[in-house]
């Protein structure tokens, strides 16, 4: 959906105080890195003339008047470009990280010059903000072709979400609102809550009374003659050490409780979160790299568990604690009371400053492990490439390098704490030293007892230790919330596939294909697919063969539907696949691709991850299919040998024949192959063939290959060339034409010509 475009007010007023006209800006952006690649809250915006990077962060600064601290936006540079000397931007994706590049000059002599760095994440609305520069080049309006989604930016403050999918604005997240959803998780476990609640109460009530029998009882009423307790010092610390006593025998049984509650509370919420990512369609994942995700489901949710274990618990003890505190403290003096709760509005409001600032601290260094994440699961997977290369030196200086980042990061987080909450602990002292000077003269003069003031100060004591307990909590709270707003962001995230609500069922599967007028993109204003047209009857066999990039592949992900087209509909048996259910179209469909992926485990589960219920003679009958049977019985464990992520522990052949006898044992009435024999080698290409012309019999299917040779015998053949069918029919009739098809089959056949004279 297009809408007006308005630059957010939170980017527009961090232009206008570094003196760049507001009303000139055309369009705007929010990226997170400087050119170094050091964390920084980067807004990027451009005119008709200018482009403008303005480098800051939001911090803690003080007030002119030095009364208060507020958090602010604080430059540290501002850079600008001339546009007509930019030359062509383009952007370059490195590993987590990617980069904004502006080539100047002609062909022979031209120049590199690096503009911006930024995450994985912020690519896309860079490259729209190439589009605009690139439309004032062209003279036409700026924001043509270029998507701005109402959905992406927050309707109230006009933030940019960070991610595409996710729908909570984190300048506007209700911290109330969330922590009510996360407590939505307790809804299972009412029961023990409730008696985590009773106990805390009782704990609480005990920890109160405890001053009152400690000091005042005893100094008024025991240790005194006059006192009507006097002689009674025994029974006093008896019933003090009963109280204590209670009080510690509650805490066992609280945290007994505790520790049979949470553990599955967290539980629950890793399987929600992994249950979420399991709806999500492929577009996704293609968005997110595996340490990101993998922290979400782990780290994130970890997070989480501990600010309720190490958190929550006490914030109820605490906050039960300050509320009766206040009320007892009022009832024995009330003009000393007034005094020690005059410095405690300050003190919250300094809390709820850091805790801002905690929560940027956080999600910097959430991004920085996510990235030494990626890191790792890239090298480890890419193991062979950087030993062939020898780059073991520089993978490590790399992994220090982006080490050393979050080391700063987390290092400037905890010297905030340990310099910031200090400060406001001498703060808070200063008032108990007043609360201590007024009520010592009132000692003095008869106005209140020895008793009541220390029992005060006891309880002043007591009352602080609360503010100081919160301190610790907004920076835990401040991790939770980042994690929980990740977390939702899975959780509430909408698939692009979605199942019709009264969905079609086909009884008798038979695989027609119609395929009419589709158009797809993966991103704005680049169609893979225009207008493409396509029919394959059941039973029959399509050819499909194109140049790399034609979009060959991505018609098989559409049949499969994996994605759904922009424009254009597909029908299977005069059925359109968006009514189908989800279910019955994918266990229809059997796909073979030439990206190959096996699961850890056996290779017999492997084979028959598409039907787990298949007898041990079908996985066989399945490996013998596909020329797998006798590498499979040479190894160790025979057909229960284990192979690693990806297979890695076998050759690509092995891998691909594995990756056909597990589509074998499916049994789908479409077929489709994806390269699915460019892993081979000619003599078991040769035997792969001949199985796979068995399974081919009364089954739709549609054959994607670059050698010719192998699609011969199709009963159609399809040539596409940048996303359109520009020729089809038989071998024979696209060889008599002597158009791209005969152009493709000559390009090959004179090269097989040349490599069998070597």
């Amino acid at each position: 959906m297009q809408i007006i475009y308005s630059i957010p007010d939170y980017m527009k007023t961090v232009f206008v105080a570094n003196g760049i006209p507001e009303q000139d800006l055309l369009f705007a952006i929010h990226t997170d890195m400087t050119i170094n690649g050091d964390f920084s809250d980067a807004y990027v915006a451009v005119d008709k003339e200018n482009m403008y990077i303005v480098y800051g962060i939001e911090q803690v600064v003080r007030t002119e008047n030095a009364k208060r601290l507020v958090a602010e936006y604080v430059t540290h540079e501002v850079v600008t470009h001339r546009i007509e000397n930019l030359g062509k931007l383009s952007t370059e994706t490195l590993l987590t990280t990617c980069r904004l590049i502006a080539t100047i000059g002609e062909e022979k002599e031209e120049k590199q010059e690096l503009i911006l760095m930024f995450s994985l994440g912020n690519l896309s609305f860079v490259e729209r903000l190439i589009k605009v520069v690139a439309n004032l080049e062209k003279g036409i309006d700026p924001l043509t072709e270029v998507r701005i989604d109402e959905e992406l930016f927050c309707p109230d403050c006009g933030t940019r979400y960070p991610e595409p999918e996710r729908a909570m604005c984190p300048h506007c997240a209700d911290n109330i609102s969330l922590f009510v959803r996360l407590l939505g998780f307790f809804k299972y476990y009412k029961k023990r809550v409730a008696m985590c609640t009773i106990v805390m109460v009782l704990i609480t009530g005990l920890s109160i009374l405890a001053p009152y029998f400690g000091t005042m009882l005893l100094v008024d009423e025991v240790l005194t003659p006059e006192g009507r307790l006097y002689r009674m010092v025994g029974s006093v610390i008896g019933l003090l050490i009963l109280v204590r006593f209670l009080n510690m025998a509650f805490q066992v049984l609280y945290q007994i409780v505790l520790a049979k509650t949470m553990p599955w509370i967290i539980y629950d919420l890793q399987l929600r979160i992994f249950e979420a990512m399991q709806r999500l369609s492929v577009s996704f994942y293609t968005s997110k790299r595996t340490g990101t995700l993998m922290n979400r489901v782990f780290i994130d949710a970890r997070n989480i568990y501990w600010f309720f274990v190490d958190g929550l618990p006490f914030i109820l003890v605490n906050t039960t604690m300050f509320i009766g505190i206040f009320i007892v403290m009022f009832i024995m003096e009330w003009r000393l009371a007034l005094i020690a709760f005059a410095i405690i509005p300050s003190s919250l409001f300094m809390f709820r400053i850091l805790m801002r600032l905690f929560r940027q601290y956080w999600h910097k260094s959430w991004v920085l492990g996510s990235q030494l994440n990626n890191m790792v699961s890239d090298a480890v997977n890419g193991q062979r490439v950087i030993k062939a290369f020898s780059r073991e030196d520089e993978e490590s200086q790399r992994f220090a390098d982006l080490g050393k980042k979050q080391a700063t990061v987390n290092t400037n987080s905890h010297n905030l704490g340990w310099t910031a909450f200090p400060l406001i602990y001498l703060f808070i002292f200063s008032g108990q030293v007043i609360v201590t000077a007024v009520g010592g003269m009132m000692v003095i003069r008869g106005t209140i007892s020895l008793g009541v003031f220390l029992t005060f100060l006891a309880y002043l004591g007591m009352l602080y230790g609360p503010i100081e307990f919160m301190s610790s909590v907004s920076n835990w709270w401040a991790r939770c919330v980042d994690s929980a707003q990740r977390v939702f962001e899975i959780i509430d995230a909408k698939s692009d596939i979605i199942e019709s609500k009264n969905p079609t069922n086909i009884e008798e599967f038979r695989g027609d294909i119609n395929i009419k007028d589709v158009w797809f993109q993966y991103e704005p204003a680049k169609p893979i697919l225009k207008g493409l047209t396509l029919r394959v009857p059941a039973g029959k066999t399509l050819g499909i063969v194109g140049k790399t990039g034609s979009g060959k592949s991505t018609l098989a992900n559409l049949i499969a539907r994996l994605y759904d087209p922009n424009e254009g509909k597909i029908y299977i048996d005069g059925v359109n696949i968006k009514r189908l259910p989800i279910q019955q179209l994918r266990t229809s469909i059997g796909i073979v691709s030439q990206e190959i992926y096996l699961f850890i485990g056996t290779i017999m589960d492997n084979i028959r991850y598409a039907r787990p219920n298949a007898s041990i003679e079908e996985v066989v009958w399945a490996a013998k299919m596909a020329s797998a049977h006798d590498f499979i019985v040479k190894l160790p464990d025979g057909y229960e040998t284990r192979v690693g992520a990806g297979g890695q522990d076998l050759s690509g052949g092995e891998r691909q024949r594995l990756s056909i006898a597990r589509t074998i044992i499916q049994n789908p009435k479409i077929l489709i192959l994806d390269e699915a024999t460019a892993a081979m080698d000619t003599e078991t290409e040769g035997k792969i063939q001949v199985a796979l012309n068995k399974l081919q019999a009364n089954r739709t299917t549609i054959a994607i290959a670059h050698r010719l040779s192998t699609l011969k015998d199709a009963d159609n053949l399809a040539v596409i060339n940048e996303g359109t069918v520009v020729e089809s029919g038989t071998h024979e009739e696209l060889m008599r034409k002597k158009g791209e098809y005969h152009k493709l089959y000559t390009i090959q056949l004179e090269g097989l010509k040349v490599i069998s004279m070597d």
